[in-house]
């Protein structure tokens, strides 16, 4: 049930949600809502009543292939966890989230990183480890001026771009479990600030 005094709703591993429920949690403005493990296909459309109050989202453990174009009028949520579905993009929609700060979509079906991404102004933490993205885009990450965490781990990447080092304010890189043969595993062994400063290096004048 929503947790009022916390203006947060648990309603992990449920499958049914009563219309008292969602009621309850607009009258409260709740900022958090977890409804991870529901065996969802698709994103209530109650959620959406909830837009101009919620602040953290999470959709993960769910059976999620898709999300609709009302995620985009989401103008609040600052962090959103889709961990552990089947989506393989995103709607252009969302790219209005002018507030997101964290997204996790580890565990998915990308196979690259999704478009909408690069209008996440505000986004400081993009977690995308364990799918199937093949290649990245440095030109297109340099433009967000708040990451701070990428996490590229464990999918398909043949070649790390030099210039991902230009990306202004990022601090962990984390790329380990790809194809790429350089760096080698012994340069990514040492952290983020190492392998940040390597690719600094070879970035060509």
């Amino acid at each position: 049930a929503v947790v009022s005094t916390q203006s947060t709703g648990e309603l992990d591993r449920k499958t049914d949600f009563p219309s008292s429920v969602w009621d309850q949690a607009l009258v409260c403005g709740i900022v958090r809502l977890s409804l991870q493990q529901c065996s969802l296909a698709g994103v209530p459309e109650q959620v959406f009543t909830l837009r101009g109050t919620l602040q953290e989202l999470e959709l993960g453990q769910n059976n999620l292939r898709e999300l609709p174009a009302e995620m985009g009028k989401m103008a609040k949520l600052r962090k959103l966890n889709l961990v552990n579905n089947s989506i393989k993009e995103l709607p252009q929609e969302m790219s209005a989230l002018a507030a997101l700060e964290d997204l996790n979509m580890s565990h998915n079906k990308l196979t690259e990183i999704p478009e909408t991404v690069y209008s996440m102004s505000a986004i400081c933490s993009l977690i995308l480890s364990n799918n199937q993205i093949s290649k990245v885009e440095p030109s297109k990450l340099i433009g967000l001026s708040s990451l701070v965490c990428l996490d590229l781990e464990n999918n398909n990447i043949g070649r790390l771009p030099p210039e991902l080092s230009l990306i202004p304010n990022l601090r962990t890189l984390l790329v380990m479990g790809n194809s790429f043969k350089i760096p080698r595993a012994d340069v990514l062994a040492r952290g983020s600030t190492e392998v940040i400063a390597w690719l600094k290096n070879k970035v060509p004048l």
